[in-house]
């Protein structure tokens, strides 16, 4: 039993650490903390940046869906117009041919 006692006491000066320890845990932990606060941001400015940069890519996916859209409407407007004509012209060549 005395060498448990021996053990609690030993383990307590072991805990106790000298002033100079101390500051050089404390400023270890000082850095690690500014460190930790750096990252922090680092990582805050790049969810940023990767939002900012989905937005732009979802901005020029809609404009390149508005310009697809647009060309689409055109070509059948295009295409609808040229049966038109040719439909005009045939009945048009059809009347000659009668004459």
């Amino acid at each position: 039993m005395e060498g448990s006692g021996n053990d609690s006491s030993y383990n307590q000066r072991a805990l106790v650490k000298s002033p100079s320890e101390l500051e050089t845990l404390q400023k270890q932990h000082v850095e690690r903390t500014v460190k930790i606060q750096e990252l922090k941001k680092q990582i805050e400015a790049l969810k940023l940046r990767s939002e900012k940069k989905t937005a732009t890519t979802a901005a020029k996916k809609s404009i390149a869906d508005e310009r697809r859209e647009a060309f689409k409407n055109l070509s059948e407007k295009y295409n609808s117009r040229r049966k038109e004509y040719d439909a005009l012209l045939s009945d048009r060549s059809r009347v000659h041919k009668l004459i």
